[in-house]
């Protein structure tokens, strides 16, 4: 009995609390009509909502004959219902707020505009999460907190810039027992700190040799043997004998000149040949030398690395020199030719044991694509999506996911899973889910990761945006963060933003601890070509004259991918049916996973140019396996850099090993 009158007088002092809260504020005495805007996202879950109710009572026996807009939103506005109050009778409208189901990121985008010259009840935590405003409504308004942790910046924001009362029931409950003056407002710490990151991209400047197949064309001579200039599917720079001058003692200082791109130190040996800007994946920049089929031993640049000697090439013995470079090299070579392949043949060939056209054991064999290959078409299954399945419609599949969502929401590919399974019937609901990314505790890198480039996949341009912010604060050492902002911002038209962060980041001013290299071609293009197609809309007074010039490729493409440590192999297939693989594993590229974790970056860069790259591209991709998933997205500018510039994206999902899937499909015209 004592118990319940304790209980009965608390809640008594409650009511009696709110009715004096709501005339004591600037609440006129006719309310005519009120908007409640109702914060339906997961952190809500953790409010005293019986508090919220006990208010919303006081507020309707204060003003009992009224008209009401329900408007519930989280990541976006899910719902908006109007309610006539009479007689203090809000049962229909209590009975709304209790079946509430609380799910997706926080943002106050757009809740202006539903707002009207009553009252506004705003019931919020105030973590906006999913994008940073603060709304003026009109009329008056009171903004209504019961959860312990709220933010107490946005709170602050609320009072100074949307003129709005700031009521903390929880805290005038405390007062009211224990009379405690109001605590002091702090303002939130800010966040901005970020970790830049450079490297490059392999080029795809040429396209893979096609085998020679008979015909009756006239055939010309190189160091790759005889090509057809029609057939070959390839570009290539050769020089013959003839470009070689006699008065030459090395082949060093013979080759000075003769090639676009491909330099050579006054003292150099031949095997220190660059034929590219020096950022190599293999942590190498030299090229790889190939006498009459057979590779030398490959120079390796850096302090104190190995040396090999070339001076035993007579260049008055020399019959032809090509160069090779981008995925013409290493689609032959392999890796070592990423660097790009000085081919060189002898009129004597007696380097390949005294038999000229010796094979070279590192060339590729049998790299014609076969249309047969099979791809893993097979439909995802995991125990959480069997359980989705289970509903029969949207609604009842929805009651579901929101029942098993502690049960899994840890796991970093949960959000984007069950957003897939959503898609297609309902786009909102799964853009909700997704959006809780935000709200997860302690959310992992490859979490925030894979909903990034799910949310810039979809289009989702703030939801991109507010995870690059959030990844920018809980994991500054990474630079793909970075880039990630930058480029989110340019979705959404920010251009100075977007240019000024590439800027900052590729000059090394936004964390200068981290090794830039890394992602250097792939920033240093994109800044390129956003400064090209904005330049109207853009200042590039702070921006070095080298990134100012105009870059056009007929086609771009990049791989992002979100799990750091994912393993698999991207075969491109080129208009002749032939492919190269590139492959990403600790085993084929240590060096580069070692990059990798040192800069933060997750992402590469291939060009694809020439006239011989026309006709239809192939990407697949096979997983060599992992623990969790990786979700890799492949983007796709064709026309890259000029006026006509299009883009294209796709994504897939890939673990067990050898799971072989279709990653990209276009056409370069």
């Amino acid at each position: 009995m004592k118990n319940n009158y304790f209980f009965y007088f608390k809640n008594q002092l409650l009511l009696f609390f709110a009715a004096i809260l709501i005339s004591g504020t600037t609440l006129g005495q006719d309310a005519n009509k009120t908007t409640i805007f109702w914060d339906t996202s997961t952190s809500r879950m953790e409010r005293d909502s019986k508090m919220e109710l006990e208010y919303l009572e006081a507020y309707f026996q204060r003003f009992s004959n009224i008209e009401v807009t329900l408007i519930g939103f989280s990541n976006a506005v899910h719902f908006k219902e109007e309610y006539n109050i009479e007689n203090g009778n809000w049962s229909i409208l209590k009975e709304k707020i209790e079946s509430v189901s609380y799910d997706g990121a926080t943002s106050f985008y757009g809740l202006e505009s539903y707002s009207d010259d009553g009252y506004n009840l705003v019931f919020t935590d105030g973590f906006q999460n999913a994008g940073k405003t603060v709304p003026r409504f009109k009329g008056k308004t009171v903004v209504v907190n019961s959860s312990k942790n709220y933010d107490k910046r946005t709170m602050n924001l609320f009072s100074i810039v949307g003129k709005a009362e700031f009521l903390d029931l929880l805290k005038k409950k405390e007062d009211t027992k224990e009379k405690k003056t109001p605590a002091v407002v702090q303002k939130q710490p800010t966040k901005d700190s970020v970790s830049p990151g450079i490297r490059s991209g392999l080029q795809l400047d040429e396209v893979v040799v096609t085998e020679n197949i008979e015909n009756t064309e006239k055939l010309e001579s190189t160091a790759l043997g005889p090509k057809s200039n029609d057939a070959v599917g390839y570009a290539v720079q050769s020089i013959g004998s003839d470009k070689i001058k006699d008065a030459v003692t090395t082949l060093n200082t013979g080759l000075q000149g003769k090639f676009s791109n491909v330099s050579l130190g006054q003292n150099d040996d031949l095997s220190q040949v660059t034929m590219r800007q020096s950022n190599s994946l293999l942590g190498n920049n030299y090229g790889l030398i190939v006498v009459d089929g057979v590779p030398l031993a490959q120079s390796q640049s850096g302090n104190n690395a190995a040396l090999f000697s070339s001076n035993f090439i007579d260049p008055k013995n020399v019959e032809d020199i090509t160069v090779l470079k981008g995925l013409a090299a290493t689609n032959i070579y392999g890796t070592q030719g990423a660097n790009g392949v000085l081919l060189i043949t002898t009129k004597t060939g007696s380097y390949g044991n005294g038999k000229a056209g010796t094979a070279d054991a590192m060339q590729l064999k049998n790299n014609y694509y076969d249309t047969k290959i099979k791809i893993d078409n097979k439909a995802l299954v995991t125990p959480y999506l069997k359980e989705l399945k289970k509903g029969k419609d949207v609604q009842t599949a929805y009651e579901i996911y929101l029942n098993q969502r502690e049960t899994y929401q840890d796991s970093p590919n949960y959000f984007v899973d069950v957003f897939n399974f959503f898609s297609e019937s309902s786009p909102t609901v799964a853009l909700r889910i997704l959006s809780n990314v935000l709200e997860v505790p302690s959310s992992s890198y490859e979490m925030l990761r894979a909903a990034y480039l799910k949310s810039s996949y979809t289009k989702n341009s703030e939801l991109a945006l507010a995870i690059s912010n959030t990844m920018l604060a809980n994991f500054p050492e990474k630079a793909q963060n970075d880039y990630d902002y930058a480029v989110s911002n340019r979705e959404l038209g920010n251009y100075q933003l977007a240019v000024n962060s590439l800027n900052e980041l590729i000059e090394g001013k936004i964390n200068s601890n981290v090794d830039l290299m890394g992602l250097e071609k792939a920033v240093g293009t994109e800044l390129r070509n956003l400064i090209n197609q904005h330049r109207t809309d853009v200042d590039v007074s702070k921006v070095d004259r080298k990134y100012q010039n105009n870059i056009t490729y007929n086609a771009r493409v990049l791989l992002e991918w979100s799990n750091p440590t994912a393993e698999f192999v991207v075969q491109f297939v080129n208009p002749q049916k032939r492919f190269f693989d590139w492959e990403h594993s600790q085993l084929s590229d240590p060096n580069r996973f070692r990059e990798e974790m040192a800069g933060g970056y997750h992402m590469e860069q291939f060009e694809i140019v020439g006239s011989e790259t026309i006709g239809n591209w192939i990407l697949n991709i096979t997983s060599k396996g992992s623990e969790n998933p990786t979700f890799v997205k492949c983007t796709v500018l064709r026309n890259f850099g000029k006026r006509n510039q299009t883009s294209s994206s796709f994504m897939v999902r890939i673990q067990e090993e050898g799971e072989k899937k279709e990653l990209a499909k276009f056409t370069v015209q």
